[in-house]
């Protein structure tokens, strides 16, 4: 059991929803005893089981159904209806396991390191990707990702639910790790790029000049207009534009000035 659970949590981290299929009754001569349980995936891909036969089977299809809606739900299964023959009925518990939020912060200076704190504090799986090692040891183990900023390994981005905050300590860098998340094949649901108004209006013509699409998603100059100054005052400013973002309501962007 443990086993699944931690696969779950692997799902989540890599950004895939699941459902968590549990057996809470049982009646009968029944295949699946209660506490057992199973995980299903969109693609109907399963770990574990709640008994096997026309009731995996069953709940299998019900699972990949709820998946696509977000929805948890108990339903309740006649054994015989379903052509088992055992004279039983059991009631499964679908669970749906959202993705994790990750936000991934390209930049582990001041920003980016009190950003990664904050975020933290509203749930999210964080990841600063930086090109200087000596940053390491500013964050918990597994948060800080030593790269090369202009060859990012794109393939380990979450597959959904992520969000980008770049504020790399070089323009260069800047550029080059937002071209790479525009053009990497993954979706976003925001992607926020720190700078001046002047730098974002230069950066869109870039953009356009190499036709590369410019996502609704992309948030640029990054953040709320309150007039933050020092690193946290403008994490708070990012975070509050996701937090805009997530719950699909309108905010006074700093983007709004280009």
């Amino acid at each position: 059991m443990n086993d699944l659970f931690d696969k779950v949590s692997q799902l989540s981290a890599e950004g895939k929803a699941c459902m968590l299929v549990t057996v809470v009754d049982s009646a009968g001569a029944v295949p699946g005893k209660v506490g057992f349980k199973m995980i299903v995936l969109p693609d109907k891909t399963t770990f574990g089981t709640v008994g096997g036969g026309d009731l995996e089977a069953a709940a299998i299809d019900y699972a990949a159904e709820l998946l696509a809606s977000e929805k948890s739900e108990l339903k309740h299964y006649n054994l015989d209806e379903l052509g088992m023959g055992c004279g039983g009925s059991v009631s499964l518990f679908f669970e749906y396991q959202p993705p994790a939020r990750t936000l991934l912060i390209f930049g582990g200076g001041h920003c980016g390191q009190a950003l990664a704190q904050m975020a933290k504090l509203l749930g999210f799986r964080v990841k600063v990707y930086d090109s200087r090692a000596n940053l390491h040891g500013l964050f918990p183990d597994g948060e800080f990702i030593h790269c090369d900023l202009e060859h990012l390994t794109v393939d380990t981005f979450p597959a959904s639910n992520a969000y980008v905050a770049i504020m790399t300590y070089n323009h260069v860098f800047d550029y080059s790790v937002l071209k790479q998340i525009l053009t990497c094949g993954k979706s976003f649901e925001y992607i926020g790029l720190i700078g001046s108004v002047n730098k974002v209006r230069a950066t869109r013509q870039r953009l356009q000049s190499e036709k590369i699409a410019i996502p609704d998603c992309l948030y640029a100059p990054i953040g709320l207009k309150i007039g933050a100054q020092t690193a946290a005052e403008i994490a708070v400013a990012i975070l509050g534009e996701i937090i805009g973002v997530y719950h699909h309501t309108p905010v006074d962007s700093l983007r709004n000035l280009v």
